[in-house]
């Protein structure tokens, strides 16, 4: 029996965005970044402004963030 489930579970009814490394690290260090970027190779028609987004990189969670004015910013971030 799996008593133990991965994150990614509890997140699933958030947005999730993929991310480069780079992209990634930047949101581990706190920094904010580009949502133009991002939208570059993922389309963000289905995500509101100031809507949570389940940050991704790699298939693990790295941040919980906001779109907020043309940026992604992390609230939460998670280091696993």
């Amino acid at each position: 029996m799996d008593i133990l489930r991965p994150v990614e579970t509890a997140l699933d009814d958030i947005p999730a965005l993929a991310l480069t490394e780079d992209e990634a690290r930047r949101l581990r260090c706190g920094q904010s970044v580009s949502a133009l970027t991002v939208a570059k190779r993922t389309p963000l028609t289905e995500i509101d402004q100031g809507a949570t987004i389940c940050a991704m990189a790699d298939g693990k969670v790295v941040a919980l963030a906001k779109l907020e004015g043309g940026e992604i910013r992390p609230f939460r971030v998670l280091n696993f």
